[in-house]
């Protein structure tokens, strides 16, 4: 049997075959349009088309007027008949003037009512339940047929009776609708076989959970897709999540959704039996043109839960074979799919029904967005999910290393970029223990430095980047660089001036030679790499005695790295202010060549250091930035890491560490540097194409520079020789004087 509005049109049917019937057998046979008919036609078929067809829930103002129409032409049809004897004409004049009040009142109410449900005035609401219940079908062409009979078939018993049990019988008994709906029920009885019936509802938790209490003991998978019949309501979809406790059977928590139109369609109309389960069947096909809720129903992994946040999801784990930090789960928000990632999980215990408890493990995740295909980044969205929608899984995908990522979401092929000239002029800083990518990073953001055209000074005390920066580097260039800043051998003459003593001027005046070659438009040369330490230069310690000695001091690493960051400044301010980025000073192993002042080895570090900071604060302007690389955030200056916008946070395990990157990242990503992956990072700042923090599997070193030299090759450059000229420059001012004497390399 069909649908309830099917059930209703053949009811319908059936009363009027009935009625023309009983006319036919008790009323008149000839079917005659006089008076003798207008119960049947004005006031039995309106009866049954109006309650049955047109307004069966409830009656708008405008169908009452529209019946009070029909009554009162009926009322004026009794009037004007000869056969009306007084009292029955002043019956209908009564019935006539009531109907017509009401006619008038609903016109009224469809002037003067607030449309869209915007209407709060009491008196109106009231007087409007009123009109509609006057004009009620079943109330309208009731009063038509008392009157008919009073009227026109009084006289007659046989008459009178039949009409009014055909009356009480219709409107009050109900006797075919009652008889359709058991059909209706008895079939779906019988179409429902003991496999598919699964349960009964055993309780509510609101919003979208649903208890059901299993008829037998046979185990149901996470996702079995059921109907839920539901009396107050139409037929839900149902979606099993996991099993909770017992109670008299087996309890089966299951997701309450709405049946989508295709679905629908799908199934037919035959829907569950109110209160209770039966299983659904449908195959993938099935689950594609139902829509994107139902296809990935196999990647279920959790219900939202009390506790979310406008940019925190907590969720319900119901299936955490693939889940693990970093992952990105999914979850609806209004018509959008927004994206988290998974930060943290605990464990939980929770009442189910009466003493039952059962505990589940409860997922944290943050807020990344809505993926935006046609710009590749994540944008914001500025509200929460409802409590109990389902959380979704992304599915696992190969990520294919694109030339401007500088990583990626854990096993998706959700990609994360970067802007270099961001990263420069804003400062950047790479944070973490040993062996764990810091400096491959570091490469690969020196290698998109050089692609942009941005000269990069590399202060490294590991010897790795001339290495694995190759094509970038020529290596007679580099060895012939070095040595035009080293002052002659020894530690320099004494001078009655302190500052004057040693061989420190003269490094200056070579440093800044070299630094000028090397950022002047005609050197091809995109990179210069140099190892602080090897560079033997001494500064004058005491005054000079009787004997014209004095006692020397080597500058330690951090002094070289205060004279190099100066130039690099000096010479970015000459060339005046800029938006973009022109050089990036590059601080390897920074704990040692910019250290924080309690961590210095000697006091001239300090002087060292500030000397340094001084250069980064003033060069953003200038287009002159730092990248700093350090295992020891606690051992560099804050006055430098405060300036860096851009952090790549990678695992460390000192709370210094922890506590100075939650200011940066939230102390939710700060709580899991401890357990990070190697080649794992937590990313965040103005260089990054994400708004917020967020956790990324870093690109392997073979695989980006197979897509990134695709797309941006090495230039080639020219090669250095030994024909090269070594000459001093005396149009340069390195150091506030007057003469330069400095040997500067020039490439024929």
């Amino acid at each position: 049997m069909g649908s309830q509005k099917q059930n209703r049109v053949l009811s319908t049917i059936i009363y009027l075959v009935a009625l023309a019937g009983i006319h036919f057998r008790f009323v008149d046979r000839s079917f005659t349009p006089d008076l003798t008919i207008i119960w049947l036609f004005t006031g039995g078929v309106s009866l049954i088309l109006g309650s049955r067809l047109l307004t069966p829930h409830f009656t708008p103002p405008a169908d009452a007027v529209t019946n009070s129409m029909f009554v009162s032409i009926a009322m004026l049809t009794f009037m004007g008949a000869e056969s009306t004897s007084q009292p029955e004409k002043l019956l209908a004049i009564a019935t006539l003037g009531t109907f017509i009040l009401v006619l008038i009142s609903g016109l009224l109410i469809l002037l003067i009512k607030a449309p869209n449900g915007l209407e709060t005035r009491p008196w109106l609401l009231t007087w409007e339940r009123s009109v509609r219940g006057a004009g009620n079908p079943i109330v309208v062409f009731t009063a038509v047929i008392i009157v008919a009979v009073i009227a026109v078939h009084l006289e007659s018993p046989q008459e009178t009776a039949a009409i009014l049990i055909s009356w009480t019988v219709i409107v009050a008994l109900r006797p075919v609708d009652a008889a359709l709906d058991l059909f209706r029920w008895w079939n779906e009885q019988r179409n429902t076989g003991p496999k598919e019936l699964l349960g009964v509802v055993a309780a509510y938790q609101s919003p979208g959970i649903v208890l059901i209490r299993q008829t037998d003991a046979v185990p149901h998978a996470r996702g079995t897709l059921m109907l839920i019949g539901d009396s107050q309501g139409p037929t839900r979809l149902g979606v099993a999540v996991n099993y909770v406790g017992r109670d008299e059977g087996h309890l089966l928590r299951t997701l309450s959704l709405d049946l989508p139109s295709d679905l629908k369609s799908i199934v037919g109309e035959s829907i569950a039996i109110d209160g209770a389960a039966r299983l659904l069947a449908v195959d993938d096909e099935m689950k594609e043109k139902a829509g994107k809720a139902i296809a990935k129903i196999d990647r279920l992994c959790g219900i939202v839960d009390h506790g979310t946040t406008l940019d925190r999801l907590e969720f319900e784990v119901i299936d955490e074979s693939e889940l693990s930090e970093g992952r990105l789960v999914e979850v609806k928000i209004g018509k959008d799919d927004v994206l988290y990632q998974v930060i943290d999980g605990v464990t939980h215990e929770e009442m189910v029904q009466q003493k039952n408890k059962y505990g589940y493990a409860r997922a944290r995740a943050r807020k990344i967005g809505r993926w935006n295909k046609d710009k590749k980044k994540f944008e914001a969205v500025s509200w929460l999910p409802n409590i109990n929608s389902p959380v979704f899984l992304r599915d696992e995908s190969d990520f294919a290393v694109a030339a401007g990522a500088i990583g990626h979401f854990p096993k998706t092929d959700y990609s994360v970029s970067i802007n270099p000239h961001e990263a420069v002029t804003h400062n950047t800083a790479i944070l973490g223990i040993l062996g764990i990518g810091k400096s491959f990073l570091a490469i690969e953001m020196v290698e998109r430095m050089i692609a942009e055209g941005i000269k990069v000074i590399c202060l490294d005390l590991t010897d790795q980047y001339a290495k694995e920066l190759g094509p970038f580097v020529d290596s007679a260039y580099q060895a012939a660089l070095e040595t035009a800043m080293q002052p002659p051998p020894g530690r320099g003459q004494a001078s009655t001036t302190i500052e004057d003593g040693g061989s420190i001027k003269d490094f200056h005046k070579r440093a800044g030679t070299q630094i000028d070659n090397f950022l002047s438009d005609n050197n091809p040369y995109p990179i210069c790499i140099l190892n602080p330490a090897n560079f033997q230069v001494w500064k004058q310690a005491s005054w000079k005695d009787k004997e014209g000695e004095a006692d020397m001091v080597q500058l330690t690493p951090t002094e070289i790295t205060a004279i190099i960051s100066h130039h690099a400044l000096r010479k970015c301010q000459e060339l005046g202010m800029t938006d973009k980025a022109r050089v990036c000073l590059v601080y390897e192993e920074a704990h040692s060549l910019v250290p924080e002042w309690n961590s210095v080895a000697a006091d001239g570090d300090k002087r060292a250091t500030a000397a340094s900071a001084r250069a980064i604060l003033q060069g953003r302007k200038f287009g002159l930035g730092c990248l700093l690389i350090t295992q020891r955030t606690a051992n560099v200056t804050k006055t430098i890491l405060n300036q860096c916008n851009t952090i790549f946070a990678m695992r460390t395990f000192d709370t210094t560490s922890e506590g100075f990157l939650s200011n940066y990242i939230g102390e939710d990503y700060a709580s899991i540097l401890p357990s990070l992956q190697p080649r794992h990072a937590v990313f965040f700042g103005k260089a990054s194409s994400c708004d917020d923090p967020v956790l990324i599997r870093l690109n392997d070193r073979d695989k980006f520079e197979s897509a990134f030299r695709a797309a941006h090759p090495p230039a080639n450059l020219p090669a250095f020789t030994a024909k090269a000229t070594v000459t001093g420059n005396d149009e340069t001012n390195t150091n506030d004087e007057d003469d330069e004497t400095g040997p500067r390399i020039r490439q024929p």
